[in-house]
């Protein structure tokens, strides 16, 4: 039986700060009237200030793309987005792992493989995971996922033959990350900093590295785990 599977999102959950977020509007604001760049730029940040205020934006890059909607087309800011994460290899982007990842994935070594699959391009992204400290902590690394859409085909080739118990799908978009391991009957951990997603997982934390306090990991040892809705 291979090694169960940890599959990590990107950002939002092993990368924080809003450093990517800002690197993206830095591309993006310039492209709209003095007037309504200074209005997105002020919601932006008081987005990234107090995201449980706006219940209607998922995460800084669905919260800045909803807030210039009509304004940028769809085609210039995917062009910002991936001019953007280049930006993520500046020593003074502001990004930086939850703490306690490093130690957690340490812990884990030898006993889980650790997969992070991402929707971001493979630009800026081993230079962020170096900056992250978790090059050498990950086994695998799949970026251009195309969640969710393509997330259930991905996560059953990393399944392969093993049971879907033997696969933890964590992250902080329910959508992305929750959904598609749901479909499939894997193990899902949601991150939940505002406490304002109602959909289940199996479990939820404010912080990845509570996970590990109620029980998702080491995986292996995982049967039957109830929903918490």
């Amino acid at each position: 039986m291979p090694l169960p599977t940890l599959v990590l999102d990107f950002d939002g959950t092993v990368c924080l700060g809003d450093g990517a977020v800002w690197a993206y509007a830095d591309r993006v604001l310039p492209l709209l009237p003095g007037d309504v760049g200074a209005r997105v730029r002020n919601a932006l940040a008081d987005y990234l200030a107090r995201p449980w205020s706006w219940p209607d934006f998922a995460d800084g890059y669905i919260a800045l793309a909803q807030l210039t909607e009509g304004s940028v087309t769809p085609a210039a800011r995917h062009e910002a987005y991936l001019d953007s994460r280049q930006a993520l290899s500046d020593p003074g982007a502001d990004i930086h792992p939850p703490d306690g990842l490093a130690e957690l994935l340490d812990e884990l070594a030898g006993s889980v493989r650790t997969v992070v699959l991402t929707n971001a391009p493979a630009t800026g992204l081993d230079a962020a995971l170096h900056r992250l400290g978790l090059t050498d902590r990950i086994d695998t690394v799949m970026h251009s996922a195309g969640k969710p859409e393509h997330a259930p085909e991905l996560l059953a080739d990393l399944l392969a033959d093993a049971p879907a118990s033997h696969l933890c799908s964590v992250g902080d978009l329910w959508a992305n990350d929750i959904a598609p391991a749901l479909q499939l009957g894997c193990v899902t951990a949601l991150i939940d900093r505002t406490g304002a997603e109602s959909r289940p997982a199996h479990l939820r934390a404010g912080r990845i590295e509570d996970l590990a306090g109620v029980g998702v990991l080491p995986l292996g040892q995982r049967r039957g785990v109830d929903l918490v809705r």
